[in-house]
């Protein structure tokens, strides 16, 4: 009995709304607005996609049409590395505006794309047309514009006390209602993301099975976060008696929600654990490689114990009585030493912006938007954790490739008349391209346990809210 009174409240409530025109105009306006983000993300994925992909071809080309030359040239001479968009950056940009997608390779250097802050993105993010964002900006305030009378309205025109009067029960009345907001932002939901398993469908790449996964987790995500708007929705509204006064607070609980505090709070944690510019960091880096001298030159003296446990393994007195080219091996530990100390910097900037994602999280329990935010950028492999990776992806691969050369240096020149020597370019020819290896969803979740259960929490905790006696005992004085 309890389910069918709860179900005529539902049915009552969409009907009211679906008699609504300007309502219906809004939410038409919404899906041509979603459709517009979609078509608009998807053409630029493409276009990013097709660009690094001929871009990484383009440097290969040049890699392999050097003439013979001195294979430290070659290792100044350079290299790119290209980072693909991931599957969903369609749906949820995420920093892929604010960071790079390619880094240049060469020797005794580690170049990075900029280091862009969380503060920069969250208050960028608000004017980018992306699906995601619409989803989390736009969308609660129009199931705002739809239920934000839906139970003040009902106490001001007193049809509230007449329900209550005939033995329908507060609890059901919120049940019914809810869940006719949330059938309304399910039919908003599905068309998008049906539209978005088609177009991965129809990718160059075959639909994978991990897409699919994340296309269905971003849905539930999603469906979960109309649900925290619907609850928020319906507790203003039962504690206020004026629909103005339920639009007033709902609209103030928006704008701190999603506006003020994501840009606040990114400041504060930017002055907590602040991090180094780019050229601050490389001006570190390249200081304490300046203290462990110059790997060009043979007879600095800080390689001299390096000079000295070289000439005792091979058993001899000069590096010229050395079977192999000092040179090359001093460019090796030159190399090494650097990248030590590179990794050792940009450890501490991949600290630094771990401690200001943990700031941010504390507050995943007091505003879920952020939590849903930050899951939703995992999930489609474009936030932070993703951009990273490439970089170290690619500094690996940097080191490899002129350690590499360095070793056809230390073997193929001789150590007499160094520079002015020349190998041939077959010795390069079958270096291994740089091929981006995406993350996987579990990697992607890794650290998402905490926004994960603060939203789950947040929810049950707003459900509990609703159906406690002070709640009721509020509704029934206005009422």
């Amino acid at each position: 009995m309890s389910h069918f009174i709860s179900w005529q409240v539902c049915k009552h409530e969409l009907k009211q709304k679906v008699k609504n025109r300007t309502l219906w105009l809004l939410f038409a306006l919404m899906q041509v607005l979603l459709a517009v983000a979609l078509v608009t993300s998807w053409q630029q994925y493409q276009q990013s996609s097709s660009l690094q992909i001929s871009s990484q071809h383009m440097v290969e080309q040049q890699w392999l049409a050097q003439p013979d030359r001195h294979p430290h040239r070659v290792a100044h001479f350079g290299h790119f590395a290209f980072r693909p968009p991931s599957a969903l950056s369609y749906f949820d940009i995420g920093v892929n505006n604010w960071v790079g997608n390619s880094v240049f390779l060469e020797a005794h250097k580690q170049n990075s794309a900029n280091f862009a802050n969380d503060s920069q993105a969250s208050l960028l993010r608000f004017s980018e047309l992306s699906v995601a964002n619409l989803l989390l900006f736009v969308w609660p305030l129009l199931l705002i514009a739809l239920g934000f009378s839906c139970i003040s309205g009902d106490q001001q025109k007193g049809t509230l006390k007449q329900l209550l009067a005939i033995g329908v029960k507060f609890n059901h009345l919120l049940l019914g209602k809810g869940f006719a907001y949330l059938l309304l932002s399910i039919g908003f939901l599905l068309p998008v993301f049906i539209a978005s398993i088609m177009i991965s469908a129809l990718a160059d790449a075959v639909l994978s099975a991990e897409v699919l996964l994340r296309i269905g987790l971003l849905f539930l995500l999603y469906l979960g976060y109309c649900l925290f708007w619907v609850c928020v929705i319906l507790l203003v509204s039962s504690l206020t008696r004026m629909p103005k006064h339920s639009l007033t607070a709902l609209i103030t609980v928006w704008f701190v929600l999603l506006v003020l505090a994501p840009r606040t709070l990114a400041d504060i944690a930017q002055q907590l654990h602040p991090h180094k510019s780019r050229n601050m960091l490389a001006l570190k880096v390249q200081t304490d490689i300046r203290k462990v001298g110059d790997s060009h030159n043979l007879n600095d003296p800080h390689f001299n114990e390096f000079k000295q446990r070289i000439l005792t393994q091979y058993g001899v007195d000069t590096i010229e009585q050395l079977p192999v080219n000092y040179g090359g091996l001093i460019m090796q530990e030159g190399e090494r030493i650097s990248a030590e100390i590179y990794q050792r910097h940009y450890q501490t900037q991949l600290d630094q912006f771990a401690a200001q994602r943990e700031f941010i999280g504390y507050f995943y329990w007091l505003n879920p938007y952020l939590a849903v935010r930050d899951l939703s950028m995992a999930i489609s492999g474009a936030d932070s954790r993703h951009f990273f990776s490439f970089e170290q992806q690619a500094e690996q691969h940097r080191f490899e490739r002129i350690q590499r050369l360095n070793t056809i240096h230390t073997q193929e020149i001789d150590h007499h008349n160094d520079r002015e020597q020349r190998v041939s370019a077959s010795l390069w020819q079958d270096f291994p391209e740089f091929h981006y290896q995406p993350a996987s969803l579990s990697w992607s979740l890794s650290n998402s346990l905490t926004a994960i259960l603060a939203f789950v929490a947040v929810i049950t905790l707003l459900l509990g809210v609703l159906v406690t006696p002070s709640v009721q005992r509020r509704a029934f004085i206005h009422a």
